[in-house]
């Protein structure tokens, strides 16, 4: 679809079906015209088809099976997870897909929030706004409404102290036991920490070497602490995965839940998440006066924005930065 100006009105031209066409939108607002050219679009592939668009419940099934072979299996997960809860929502589940907007989103948003975390209502919608752009492929509705999501998604600023780090190590027994006091003294990601192999860790060095992850900053290498480097050497050597239970290996989705069961055993609060070993990691270099370049390189941050906010340096620090100027 394009639109373009003719003295002060705005023209649209867009093909449906391999046919052309051109008309005025007969405004000269530029958000009006984009409007009027999808209304245009929507009724003339409704004519065309002679079929409207499906409801959310019954577009279903064609979204659902679009996904395998085009997202990875925890992606596919994902998206049937959240898809779900979607389709919870009746007024949302019964609407039509090219009659969602801006009004049954919100009323979702509000019923959603009021049993889950921001987190998961942007996970909903992300998954929403997935399968209206697939609609949107396969002409079944125009364009993609508008779905912005909810602020402060990532404000996760729980800090493990160490009397409650050192709970993990001692009451759980388990894997969850080891990772959570090894993930603290690393700062690693979850897909980071369950595919690390064997090969990556240098112990003659001391350190774990991170050759993929999430964006090109996250290969690095981090030097082991004491406590890290003896957690490994305690570690079974069954697979070519570090971290495996019972002779497995792990995904993302355990080392959550286990997260989550220990949480509970130890009465920790809600703000307590797996995050939060990342988080307590990044804090506490700040606060033992690594910079936020250090810190970027250590904990593998695509932009030294989000390694500013953990250094709050002290009068001392300043005071030593000025004298440098003597």
């Amino acid at each position: 679809m394009t639109l373009y100006r003719r003295g002060n009105v705005w023209w649209s031209r867009i093909e449906v079906h391999k046919r052309v066409y051109q008309f005025s939108t007969k405004t000269g607002n530029k958000n009006t015209a984009r409007s009027v050219e999808a209304t245009f679009r929507t009724e003339k592939l409704k004519g065309i088809t002679g079929v409207e668009a499906p409801t959310l419940y019954n577009f279903s099934a064609q979204f659902i099976n679009s996904l395998p072979g085009r997202v990875s299996k925890e992606t596919y997960r994902f998206y049937i997870c959240h898809w779900m809860s979607l389709l919870e929502f009746e007024p949302l589940a019964e609407c039509r897909l090219d009659r969602i907007g801006s009004a049954v989103i919100e009323q979702f948003i509000t019923w959603r929030r009021k049993s889950v975390s921001t987190v998961s209502v942007n996970h909903n919608l992300r998954t929403l706004r997935r399968a209206l752009h697939r609609a949107v492929e396969w002409n079944l509705i125009s364009k993609v409404p508008k779905i912005t999501l909810l602020p402060n998604e990532h404000q996760r600023e729980y800090v493990l102290s160490d009397k409650t780090v050192e709970q993990f190590a001692a009451k759980e027994k388990g894997l969850i036991g080891k990772l959570v006091p090894f993930l603290v003294d690393t700062g690693l990601r979850r897909r980071e920490v369950t595919e690390l192999t064997w090969d990556c860790v240098n112990f003659d060095e001391r350190f774990v070497e991170i050759r993929k992850g999430k964006t090109k900053f996250a290969r690095r290498k981090i030097p082991l602490t004491q406590r890290a480097e003896a957690i490994l050497k305690n570690l079974p050597k069954c697979d070519e995965r570090v971290f495996t239970r019972n002779g497995r290996r792990i995904d993302t989705n355990w080392i959550s839940h286990a997260f989550l069961y220990a949480r509970r055993r130890l009465k920790l609060p809600e703000e307590a998440v797996l995050h939060s070993t990342r988080h307590t990691f990044c804090t506490r270099l700040g606060k033992r006066g690594a910079s936020a370049f250090d810190i970027q390189r250590l904990a593998g941050h695509s932009s030294i924005t989000i390694s500013q906010r953990y250094v709050h340096p002290s009068t001392d620090q300043l005071d030593a930065a000025i004298k440098l100027l003597d």
